[in-house]
């Protein structure tokens, strides 16, 4: 499958989500690789030796936008690092919360990069990250 028939496929507006049966407010489990080294300590975060498979549970979501956007030159090819966040923050002053007149102190917009031009944005009360630990697979003889 080339990128541009999962762009096709995945790449989906609030309103087609909610006409799938997608409902809000309800938690949502995003299952994502994470590119930067998770720690246990406030020291500098490395890029990650082997694949850091996360849970993120949206908590209480009530806005979720799935955005892939290829450049012209991954459309004959899945880019490399779709499905991995490569970087992730809070946007304040949000947008999204103005115009709902919701309280930044009470809810959340987030927006994650998942390489090149591939975002995902939600508006949540709270996130939760749970760490999953690979399991090798079982081998047979």
């Amino acid at each position: 499958m080339n990128f541009e028939e999962i762009w096709q496929q995945y790449d989906f507006t609030e309103s087609e989500l909610l006409s799938m049966g997608w409902q809000f407010p309800y938690d949502y489990v995003l299952n994502l690789n994470y590119y930067w080294q998770l720690n246990s300590t406030n020291s500098t975060s490395e890029v990650a030796t082997n694949d850091q498979f996360l849970n993120i549970i949206l908590k209480t979501c009530i806005r979720l936008d799935v955005q892939l956007n290829p450049n012209s030159d991954e459309l004959n090819e899945k880019p490399a690092n779709l499905g991995t966040i490569v970087g992730w923050e809070q946007v304040t002053p949000s947008p999204w919360l103005e115009n709902l007149s919701l309280s930044p102190n009470e809810w959340l917009h987030l927006l994650f990069e998942i390489g090149g031009n591939n975002k995902i944005e939600a508006v949540c009360r709270s996130l939760v990250v749970e760490q999953l630990v690979k399991q090798p697979l079982a081998l047979s003889s």
